[in-house]
């Protein structure tokens, strides 16, 4: 191959890996556009909102509706899973004016309220359950802070709990809640953007190939102009 034959052929390469860069810009452009055009919102945290104000959050559901931030959110705590003397999770995050659920995988065990915020009216004591069929759920709309709880007959076994009601619903420092969660899409970055990356590796392809062409054939009679003398 001539090297004049063989610039044409890596110009052309190049211009078209630039145009595809391009294009997946623009892509990128227009479709961020139309996502802040469609007026759907996410919310931090684990869960997700839409424009009626129904989705997900933590291991529990969230709807639109009430005054408090947590309003309509469940979060569930099984009582004596597999059988052991425990409650999973230990220590659950909420927002104000959210639920907790406690639902009973094994007999013989109980909630019992211990330690509240001043102020507080949570002052359970429910009935030590012969079976696994039972369920109590409690809305925490009052001071926020932490809510101990034990199982009696298990207390010294350590089948304790707490609830931690504050503003942000999760795990100080961010328990795999928060933005980062967030997919690229999510967050108003539009995937097209990868178009711009692979232009760029395949012009940098181009430029090591045309390298190593000149470094191992350099000139010759055959790669000059045909009209030269």
């Amino acid at each position: 191959m001539k090297r004049r034959d063989f610039l044409k052929i890596a110009t052309g390469s190049a211009g078209g890996a630039a145009a595809v860069g391009a294009v997946g810009a623009r892509s990128s452009s227009a479709s961020a556009v139309l996502q802040e055009g469609d007026g759907n919102n996410t919310t931090s945290g684990n869960g997700t909102t839409g424009a009626a104000g129904n989705g997900t959050a933590g291991n529990g559901t969230q709807s639109g509706g009430g005054g408090l931030p947590g309003a309509g959110t469940t979060k569930t705590v099984e009582v004596g899973p597999n059988n052991t003397n425990t409650f999973a999770p230990e220590t659950v995050y909420i927002r104000p004016g959210a639920t907790v659920k406690w639902v009973w995988k094994s007999p013989g065990h109980n909630v019992h309220a211990q330690k509240v915020p001043d102020g507080a009216s949570w002052d359970v004591q429910t009935k030590i359950t012969e079976t696994a069929d039972f369920t109590y759920s409690y809305t925490f709309d009052g001071p926020k802070g932490e809510y101990t709880y034990q199982c009696d007959p298990h207390a010294g076994m350590g089948m304790v709990g707490t609830v931690v009601v504050n503003d942000s619903g999760e795990a100080p420092g961010g328990g795999g809640g928060g933005e980062s969660s967030l997919s690229p899409h999510e967050m108003g970055v539009a995937f097209q953007a990868h178009y711009v990356g692979i232009a760029t590796i395949l012009m940098l392809l181009v430029s090591l190939v045309y390298t190593f062409f000149v470094v191992k054939y350099g000139e010759s009679q055959h790669a000059s102009a045909p009209n030269k003398r």
